[in-house]
């Protein structure tokens, strides 16, 4: 739960995926025999599946190559790529890849290696905004963790990860109906065990780092730049939203 006062904003529904579902794509290789099925299927049912099809070609496209550059802090200019984006991030968070059937979260950076923003969304449609770990547990525990920005690589063992945390962040909120999206006010939550895990990984991401970096570290996941340095307070100088 928030441990702000203020009542934490609702997830905007222009991020729930309404194109490709899970169910409907097949594990593995988006390649199907399309014909051996079309002949006993009505015509709109072939165009529903080809339409599907398509869609899910154009998602899994959207995937780079690792990267390690750092994700730009998102402010109100930026909002335009974050709706963009983020619908197909939370549309691809429900779709397999490699030898993975879906994600627990998917960042930016995963689409974007030029000009990556610091967000990341999860499958639930809720997008996490200019992430932060401010406090965490001095010693990580081990977990078994793997990455769709690695889709053909084993499961990476005793991962260090801290247990809990607490993050700030923010998301987007809407006024009124008519209003457009905009920041909210900065959120502040402690978070364990897998939720905990799952922003760690997010916020290395962020922070220009991946899990199977050869000098991976969990320290990599703190604060702005990936240490412990004190956090810019005049990130967090954003304009207080009226409820």
């Amino acid at each position: 739960m928030s441990t702000d006062k203020e009542k934490a904003p609702e997830t905007l529904s222009i991020f729930v995926s309404d194109t490709v579902k899970t169910k409907e794509v097949p594990p593995g290789t988006p390649a199907l025999d399309m014909k051996e099925r079309e002949e006993s299927l009505p015509p709109e049912e072939v165009e529903k599946r080809r339409k599907i099809m398509l869609e899910y070609t154009r998602l899994s496209g959207r995937y780079c190559e690792p990267h390690n550059v750092k994700s730009k802090w998102v402010e109100d200019t930026d909002l335009p790529r974050v709706l963009a984006d983020g619908k197909d991030l939370v549309a691809m968070c429900n779709l397999p890849r490699g030898k993975y059937s879906g994600i627990a979260a998917l960042s930016h950076p995963q689409i974007d290696n030029k000009n990556p923003l610091r967000f990341f969304v999860l499958p639930n449609g809720m997008v996490v905004i200019n992430p932060v770990i401010i406090k965490h547990t001095k010693v990580p525990l081990f977990k078994n963790e793997a990455c769709m920005s690695y889709p053909d690589k084993p499961v990476k063992t005793m991962v260090p990860r801290y247990n809990k945390i607490t993050v700030t962040y923010q998301t987007l909120s809407k006024l009124d109906e008519k209003s457009d999206a905009v920041l909210s006010n900065p959120i502040t939550e402690e978070l364990s065990g897998g939720t905990a895990h799952v922003f760690q990984h997010k916020i290395a991401h962020l922070n220009g780092n991946n899990l199977y970096d050869e000098d991976f570290d969990p320290i990599k996941c703190v604060g702005l730049l990936g240490n412990d340095d004190p956090i810019d307070q005049n990130l967090w100088k954003v304009k207080i939203i009226k409820k």
